[in-house]
């Protein structure tokens, strides 16, 4: 299993379709927390599209790196699913932390 992952992880950028993708479902989350932050004046639930946001454009740049970036590509991964881990535990830990 290990292996699976390493490969997945380290493996070579997918391209273009894949990188517009994940920057699509970015702005839209990023949409969500101007929205609800700046236009609403809200502070429940806030924190929540911010780092979904962040992770899914640190996976649409990992995707968008040229051929031959494995390294650079994988870093970028691993940091996005950091940041997804991070929004794990702090949801589990304190609720109101990032739903209000």
């Amino acid at each position: 299993m290990r292996s699976t992952i390493s490969k997945r992880v380290f493996s070579e950028p997918d391209g273009r379709p894949v990188s517009l993708f994940y920057s699509g479902i970015a702005v839209v989350f990023l949409s969500m927390y101007v929205y609800f932050a700046w236009v609403l004046g809200s502070e429940d639930g806030v924190l929540f599209p911010l780092l979904m946001g962040a992770g899914f454009a640190l996976q649409g740049v990992a995707e968008s790196r040229p051929e031959g970036r494995r390294q650079t590509a994988g870093v970028l991964r691993l940091t996005a699913i950091l940041v997804y881990l991070g929004a794990l535990v702090a949801t589990v830990l304190t609720p109101g932390f990032l739903f209000g």
